[in-house]
Formats: C-alpha cells, structure tokens, sequence
C-alpha cells in the first residue's frame, strides 16, 4: 500500500502567552497554504500546522516528520518564549533532534531570541529591528519580511540542489536565480536596476545576458540553459514584444514549464502583444522591486510543489494505469498542444494531463477539447470522479 506523504509540511511554533502569534500563524497559513476568505484562489497549497498548546502531558505537541518529504518548522521566538523553560526545551530538542529532512527556521521577535538556546546555530530571520510608529505597519511590515525570507528558503528546500563541491557538502544550497528578460532599446534601465536591487537587497541570484554569457559561448544554448533553470521575470515594455530574443526567452521558458512573472511596463501601447505572453500572473511597473520579487518566488515555490504533488498524487490513485498520464504545474492552455501532441504520435493513445486545482472554467476546457476529445484535462479534486467513471 502506497502511503501519501505531502512534498512539504510546514509547522508554525509560538508561545500561547504571546500575543500576536496566532496573528502570524493566520498570515503564514493564508500565504502559503491558502487564503480561507478566497477558497477559489490559486494557493500554493501547503499543508501549515499549528504548534501552540500544550498536550495532556503539560508539553507541546510533538511534530511527526515522517507525513511529508521535507518539513520546515518556523519558530516565533518571543520574550514569552525566552522565560518558559518548557518551550525552550521544546525549542531546544527541534533544533537539535528533528531529522534531515526537515530544517528549523527561528524567527527573532524579541532582543532576547538569541540567547534563548544557545545551541542553536541556525540564521535567525530577524524581525526585531523592524519598528513603526503605528502598530499596524509595524506588523504589516514584519509579515512582509518574513515572507520575502521564506519563499526564498522554502524554494531552495523543494529544489533540493546540492553544492557541486564535496567540501561545501554541509554548506547551504544554492540560491534561486531569477532570469530577467527585457528588450534593451526601452526595457534595460528598468533591468539594470533591478539586477543591481537583487545583488543588493536579496540572497537571490540573476541572469542578465549581458553580463552572465562569457564570450565565445553559443548565445542561443546559453539563454536557454538560463531560462531552464531560472524564473522567468519580463519587463513588458512596449518595445518588448518587437524583439526576436525576447519572444525566444518567452517559448523556452514555457518549453521547459519554467515559472514566469510578468511585469507590465508598457507606456503608449504595442502594435502587437505576443500571444504566448499569457497564462502568468502579472503585476503593474511602480518602482516596486521587493514586490515583483515576491511574486516571482510565489511562481517557483508554486511550480516546485505542484510538481512534487502531482507526481505523488499519480502514484497515490494508481494512475499508471491509463495509457498516458503527464502532468503541468500551471493551467493548461493551446501551448500545450505542442508537447501533448508529441506524447500521442509517439503512444498512440488516449492521454490524461493533471494540472493544479483549481480547476479551469468549461469555457476553457471546451477550447481545449476541441483540439481533441481523447485527452483528459483534469485536478487533485476531481480525481475522484476519473476513478470511478
């Protein structure tokens, strides 16, 4: 019998004297599991638990690490937590007993958090330096920065890359590189800036072709070995889509389902969108670097779950069974086509495609129907409903 195991679990740790944990709990579950005001949003769907309270032997709950592949345990450290010798000691024995497949995260809300065990040798994410006059902000603040910090950590832990160097075995993985795609006759300044802003304010890393292709490379294979292991961040400005290069980095990121984010920036208009510029999410040009980031780290973190879930779901519902079963880890669209149609020349056979809930309109799906009625569009949630037709 095949058990389930979640491509991540992620476990939120505070004390329940303080005040604002749960405040942090709710954002955290809303941001990477999914917003329960909005249940047709596009979550990221992480399972999030709470660790708060006490069981009925007087010590907090403990973490079962063998339900998911990875687990990251996030601890908010507060003066609360600092005095209670009982969550310290939980504290403790997470930080020094939880297995390898899971990683501690402590969160740093009190000027006393790193002395609270002094084993501890993890990074804190430091959120105590960060003030506002008003206490809303200050905590809309804190919540951004945690975030920003997490999507990067939580994506490094899902793409699993380890350091090629057998010395930096123990070291930590390495960052998430964002490929920046922009038309240089309109689009470079933005760029530029943007690329100095990642160096100088993120852990991330950058492609920008002028700068990371050496000379007497091919050009074409150096982009698109870029592409394949980046995200894909356009600075749509209207100059954008008259560029070949710029239309090739486009058709390579959807080739190798590379997560794409796309920023629009156009000032007077374009005589003509390019068409495979859609089906990303996109944010409007305002000076607004930290939040385009965001958004781009959102798309990997998305992409990297979806992958892992869905491959464990096919093994889950025995879904070898059908003649073809593949799967994409954003919502299917003509684009597709290309690598469906390949799959059927070369099969032969009836194909299912599984893809993120939740699920497209029936004005989508007809369209893609159309082009063939043999293959199968479906999510997680309607799986049931294959099973047993």
């Amino acid at each position: 019998m095949i058990q389930f195991k979640s491509p991540l679990n992620i476990y939120i740790v505070w004390h329940p004297k303080f005040p604002r944990g749960i405040d942090y709990a709710n954002f955290l579950y809303s941001e990477f599991s999914r917003n329960y005001e909005k249940p047709l949003s596009r979550g990221i769907g992480i399972p999030v638990f709470f660790r708060s309270e006490l069981a009925d032997n007087g010590k907090p709950l403990d973490i079962n690490f063998t339900l998911a592949n990875k687990n990251a345990i996030i601890v908010l450290v507060d003066d609360e937590m600092f005095e209670d010798k009982i969550w310290t000691d939980y504290f403790r024995k997470l930080a020094l007993s939880s297995p390898k497949n899971s990683r501690i995260f402590p969160v740093a809300l009190s000027k006393y958090a790193y002395d609270v065990v002094s084993e501890v040798k993890q990074q804190f994410i430091r959120l105590k330096d960060i003030t506002d006059p008003d206490e809303k902000k200050e905590f809309e603040k804190k919540c951004t920065k945690l975030r920003s910090e997490l999507l990067h950590d939580l994506s490094r832990m899902l793409l699993d890359m380890v350091p090629s160097n057998e010395s930096q075995k123990d070291s930590s993985p390495p960052p998430v590189k964002l490929f920046i795609s922009h038309a240089k006759k309109d689009g470079e300044p933005i760029a530029i800036d943007y690329r100095n802003y990642i160096r100088a304010e993120t852990k991330l890393s950058s492609f920008f072709d002028a700068n990371d292709i050496a000379n007497g490379y091919d050009f074409e294979n150096e982009i698109a070995q870029g592409v394949k292991n980046s995200a894909l961040v356009v600075f749509q400005t209207d100059e954008y889509s008259t560029r070949e290069w710029c239309r090739i980095e486009i058709i390579t990121a959807k080739k190798y389902k590379s997560p794409i984010v796309i920023v629009n920036a156009v000032k007077s208009g374009e005589k003509r969108s390019f068409p495979y510029i859609g089906n990303a999410p996109s944010i409007r040009w305002n000076n607004n670097f930290s939040e385009i980031t965001d958004l781009a780290l959102i798309q990997i973190l998305c992409n990297l779950h979806s992958a892992q879930l869905l491959v464990s779901m096919i093994e889950l519902y025995k879904l070898d069974k059908y003649d073809v079963i593949e799967y994409l880890t954003s919502p299917p669209e003509l684009f597709n086509y290309i690598y469906i149609m390949k799959l059927k020349e070369k099969n032969k056979k009836s194909i299912v495609i599984l893809y993120p809930d939740p699920p497209l309109g029936m004005e989508e799906l007809r369209l893609l129907n159309e082009m063939d009625k043999s293959i199968t569009f479906i999510t997680p949630v309607m799986l049931p409903n294959l099973m047993f037709a």
